[in-house]
């Protein structure tokens, strides 16, 4: 164990919510909770610190939302989501994957909407005809 004090998660997720609301530089926020997982001993935990975080967040009225498409979104199409997204500040973490072949998949903390072509052909498969 290192001489590093614990600090619960959800309380750096908290600390962390705080800081972004008050306009703190989001770079430097990152830089500071890795650099505490990691002298804690705690680098395991980086993708739950970041859940965490994403959910404090939505109850402070800021969504990071995940999009998934098959082809990079155009700003007509960013406008859209984030307008169908009810929350006071939203960000889109955007991946382009292939694979869903068409449509959205949509993903905030506690929600999920799959209008991709892949899922429709999957649920269409499934269907025993």
């Amino acid at each position: 164990m290192t001489g590093v004090a614990t600090i619960s998660r959800r309380k750096l997720a908290d600390y962390v919510a705080r800081e972004i609301e008050a306009g703190s530089d989001i770079r430097q926020l990152i830089d500071q909770v890795a650099a505490y997982l990691i002298e804690a001993g705690r680098e395991r935990d980086v993708e739950l610190m970041r859940r965490t975080i994403e959910i404090a967040l939505a109850h402070r009225g800021t969504i990071v939302a995940n999009v998934t498409t098959a082809h990079p979104l155009s700003a007509t199409e960013r406008k859209a989501i984030i307008a169908k997204i009810d929350a006071q500040r939203v960000y889109l973490r955007e991946s382009v994957d292939p694979a869903v072949i068409g449509g959205v998949r949509i993903e905030t903390p506690g929600r999920r909407f799959d209008a991709t072509i892949a899922r429709h052909l999957s649920r269409l498969s499934a269907l025993k005809i």
